[in-house]
């Protein structure tokens, strides 16, 4: 029966033999049976022959050495690699045996010849010896950025061997990724050459380039401030806080600065990419003024204004009183009243509008900046009058907005449950807009109608409301994100519109009895005060006489008020409100005094000097203040 032994070397098979049989390493007959040995692996397995005697048989073993490595040779005789070579050295009897045979990997030649088995060797043969060629392997990662703009190419190699990867086939490898535009030519074959690649840019889209929308330049002050800022206890004439601006005949008070078309884009999937498109400026000379070569130019005197695209020169009327000599005056610029405005009587003012004295049982309108010398009583006063037509845009808007998410939403649970069958998306919208949401098209005609009014025959809400909203234009919808991206088109003009909407126009007058009193701006009591009266200002309510009083009524402000005196010694009730964000300010505030921050409100119950009211980071409602 025949015993194998196995190690890594045949030194350690021999020891191994002996060791276990008991028999001198000298005197072990053996014969090799496998020996998996390369540069690269080592594995060698003898078997003991049955017929054991003294017969020494001397194996050199061979030493095989990894190409990067080089050790000693541990042998005087055997076969070694010294500089890349196969040296086979022999005893001096030349009675030693002296094998080698080729590993995986590695072609082994004696004599010219190819050898695959184990072969004996002497020092006088040939052998040579050749790697066998391993295909490289290179990994390839091609990246495109979400917005389909830019591609990247990222190349990692396994192999030590230097190669080069042929132009065409990494063209296929982007067409297989869908990249057909804006391939940078140069960069491609760069990369060809190169063993490793990181991030490297290959293929980069041409950028969108949205149009440029006119712009209206404005070449005069609305009014031109004299008093830029004022201490609270200072003395201020608030009357002449501002200077009015006027123009003379030639001056340009504006300019056109024509804007500029766009161009669409190309991602490097190939895919277009639409520019966003502007919709034209239509600007008007309206009523003392001219356009000529982009210029507006005053063709008489007076104050400019330009209210929404349209320039105007507002001239300047002026009476003594308004009484009922003259009648009531509905004027399209600037009013002048040098005396009082009597009972009953009536001022409409398309600008701004002065009143020298009392202002009495009447109503006074003004678009512009109201300013009154003596005292109101028992009058209304509006200042900012808003745009009608633009206010009802807006509202039309905001709900024509509405009313597409609830097109959309229905839509969309109608199409993904096939309520309807295997209708298109768009029939089931006209279906939809037909018998749901029959005050669609009305609405969308009144949209359509102002902006032909106002000059603006084609932007991106026109165009969609023509195209895909009226007659049979519902079948082009193809899916939900069209009236997604509509509506964001709608939150756009809605949000232009509400910061044209509300201009703020301030008021000044001395005194006020019993008046009702209204600013988009703010409220400037210069004189003695107020008495009974409901005042409301968007911005501030600021009383700035040194003596002013403010006793009874509301007093309604989107900031601040500030007031010296509020309130009386006989605790008359004064209702003083802001928002939760607002601040209330007195010198003096006397008991029974209603502070109301939104819906919240506290009374005053002891009177106080030096008073602030707030409310806190708590939440509360704070009063500051030192007893009287």
């Amino acid at each position: 029966m025949s015993m194998k032994f196995f190690g890594t070397s045949l030194e350690e098979c021999i020891e191994k033999a002996s060791s276990q049989l008991n028999i001198s390493k000298e005197y072990l007959k053996y014969r090799v049976t496998k020996e998996e040995k390369g540069f690269f692996k080592k594995k060698v397995e003898i078997e003991i022959l049955e017929d054991n005697q003294n017969e020494k048989i001397k194996l050199e073993e061979k030493e095989i050495i990894d190409t990067e490595e080089k050790i000693e040779e541990r042998e005087l005789f055997g076969a070694k690699v010294e500089d890349g070579k196969i040296i086979i050295t022999q005893s001096e009897n030349n009675d030693e045996i002296i094998t080698i045979k080729s590993c995986p990997g590695v072609n082994l030649f004696v004599n010219g010849e190819k050898s695959d088995v184990i072969t004996i060797v002497t020092s006088k043969d040939n052998i040579e010896y050749k790697f066998e060629e391993i295909e490289p392997t290179r990994n390839v990662d091609i990246s495109i950025t979400t917005d389909k703009m830019e591609a990247y190419i990222n190349i990692s190699s396994m192999a030590k061997h230097k190669y080069k990867l042929v132009d065409h086939e990494l063209k296929q490898l982007l067409q297989s990724k869908g990249i057909r535009y804006g391939i940078i030519e140069d960069e491609l074959n760069n990369v060809c050459n190169e063993y490793a690649v990181n991030n490297r840019l290959i293929a980069k889209g041409l950028p969108v380039e949205d149009d440029i929308s006119d712009e209206i330049q404005t070449l005069f002050n609305d009014a031109e401030e004299l008093i830029k800022h004022t201490d609270f206890e200072q003395k201020v004439d608030y009357r002449n806080k501002y200077s009015i601006s006027n123009v003379n005949i030639g001056d340009v008070i504006g300019k056109i600065i024509p804007g500029k078309q766009g161009k669409d884009g190309i991602d490097v999937l190939g895919i277009q990419i639409k520019r966003k498109t502007v919709k034209r400026v239509m600007v008007k000379a309206g009523e003392g003024c001219k356009l000529e070569n982009n210029n507006i130019i005053a063709t008489t005197e007076g104050k400019p204004a330009l209210k929404g695209n349209n320039f105007i020169v507002n001239k300047l009327y002026k009476v003594d009183a308004v009484d009922l000599k003259s009648g009531n005056i509905d004027f399209v610029g600037n009013v002048e009243v040098v005396g009082a405005v009597s009972e009953g009587m009536e001022i409409k003012a398309g600008n701004e509008l002065h009143v020298g004295k009392n202002v009495e049982s009447a109503i006074i309108r003004a678009s512009g900046e109201i300013i009154i010398s003596g005292n109101i009583l028992n009058s209304t006063v509006t200042a900012g009058c808003e745009n009608v037509e633009r206010r009802q845009y807006l509202d039309n808007l905001i709900n024509f907005k509405s009313i597409l998410n609830e097109l959309g939403s229905g839509a969309e649970q109608i199409n993904e449950n096939k309520l309807l069958g295997m209708k298109e998306y768009g029939e089931i919208i006209k279906i939809l807009i037909e018998n749901k949401f029959k005050s669609l098209p009305k609405l969308s005609r009144s949209i359509l109608n102002y902006n032909m009014s106002q000059g603006i025959q084609e932007s991106d809400i026109t165009r969609f409301i023509i195209n895909k909203l009226l007659g049979l234009g519902p079948l082009k919808i193809k899916k939900l994100g069209d009236i997604e991206h509509f509506i964001e088109t709608v939150d756009e003009e809605i949000e232009e519109l509400e910061t044209l909407v509300i201009i703020p126009i301030n008021v000044f007058f001395a005194y006020a009895q019993g008046a009702n009193i209204e600013s988009s701006g703010s409220v400037f009591i210069t004189g003695k005060g107020q008495y009974n009266s409901n005042i409301t200002a968007l911005n501030n309510i600021e009383f700035t006489g040194d003596n002013s009083v403010s006793r009874g009524g509301t007093l309604c402000a989107g900031c601040e008020i500030k007031l010296k005196s509020v309130g009386s010694v006989a605790g008359v009730n004064t209702t003083l409100k802001v928002p939760k964000t607002g601040r209330i300010m007195a010198d003096i505030a006397y008991n029974n005094t209603i502070f109301c921050f939104g819906e919240r409100q506290i009374m005053l119950e002891e009177s106080a000097r030096n008073v602030e009211v707030y409310i806190d980071k708590t939440g509360e409602i704070t009063i500051d203040k030192f007893n009287l």
